[in-house]
């Protein structure tokens, strides 16, 4: 038998690894989009191996090791993606194949202190070339696509980069963040891809390294920096087509909390008067009659999600707004 037969003919171990993108808004700090991470262990989050012969389904044992990790009983799941590619990790066994299913869960604020250990972490954090509310970062500028353009050696990854980064004539697509990331991983300008090249390279040694430290966000255990990627794409599409945005917002917030919300979740501002147009003309919200002081100017009135849409087919998200107009 030939060395490539020997190796084909190998029994390779496959494990099922549940991972969990549980998502919220904090009203505290401007209604950004945050995401849950253990508390124990560093950017990682909520994930916990399928065993069948405990959990008779995938999404049971996910809400078992969810309910472990942080305390929290998450109410409504959705499967996100399967990441199976050859060269994932393999916790040191060369055996050993992980498939990690990714899940998304969207929770509101106040259930936000019903975790007994973990931490929220801003998106942003992670993905900091993604957020445009404060203008565009210079970072993309400056470091990334500088530093991608060297690294390309053809036209077509050239024209990868322009698709993907909106640059030199494309426009920028928010919800490619996925592929935005995976350029990056690919010309090694994310600390994952440095310690995956490296077996020895650990987050301490990262931090301590001043030669290899980068400046692309707050790096992420295993591959759950691309799961969350994946999310935050698959939450920018379906804010868009489907009223998910309200399964962020507390029972009742202004129109400006639901736009600040909006506008984390994309990482653009959108115009004001639009906005508030779009979502009174399509009855999305109801007033309630109550009144919330500020600090400055007259009280904000406050709103609820229409009841009257809930269960009707075909209600819009939010379709407003330009991205290339912030960008």
């Amino acid at each position: 038998m030939s060395e490539n037969s020997q190796k084909n003919s190998e029994i390779i171990k496959l494990i099922i690894d549940l991972n969990a993108v549980i998502l919220s808004v904090s009203p505290d700090n401007d209604f950004n989009l945050t995401v849950l991470t253990i508390n124990n262990q560093k950017n990682v989050l909520p994930w916990g191996l399928y065993n069948p012969k405990i959990h008779p389904t995938m999404e049971h044992s996910l809400r078992h090791w969810v309910k472990n990790q942080t305390g929290m009983d998450l109410v409504q799941v959705e499967q996100l993606y399967t990441f199976g590619d050859a060269g994932r990790f393999s916790f040191g066994d060369p055996n050993r194949h992980i498939i990690s299913t990714g899940y998304i869960a969207s929770i509101q604020p106040k259930h936000r202190s019903s975790q007994s250990s973990g931490r929220w972490s801003e998106i942003y954090q992670h993905f900091p070339w993604e957020d445009f509310r404060a203008g565009r970062p210079a970072l993309l500028d400056d470091f990334i696509l500088p530093k991608l353009y060297e690294w390309s050696q053809n036209e077509a990854t050239h024209k990868r980069i322009r698709f993907c980064f909106g640059h030199a004539g494309d426009l920028w697509q928010e919800e490619s963040i996925l592929e935005r990331f995976e350029l990056m991983y690919e010309a090694k300008l994310v600390f994952e891809a440095i310690r995956d090249a490296n077996e020895n390279m650990s987050a301490e040694t990262y931090v301590s390294a001043e030669d290899t430290k980068l400046p692309t966000g707050r790096y992420m255990q295993f591959d759950h920096r691309r799961i969350l990627a994946t999310a935050i794409a698959r939450m920018r599409v379906k804010v868009k087509n489907h009223p998910v945005i309200f399964e962020l917002m507390p029972d009742t917030f202004s129109l400006f909390d639901l736009q600040k919300t909006t506008e984390g979740i994309l990482g653009y501002n959108l115009h004001k008067q639009n906005f508030r147009r779009f979502v009174e003309r399509e009855k999305l919200v109801a007033k309630t009659g109550e009144l919330r002081s500020q600090l400055s100017g007259r009280p904000a009135s406050l709103y609820r999600f229409n009841d009257d849409l809930v269960g009707k087919p075909n209600v819009l998200g939010l379709r407003i707004g330009n991205a290339n107009s912030a960008h």
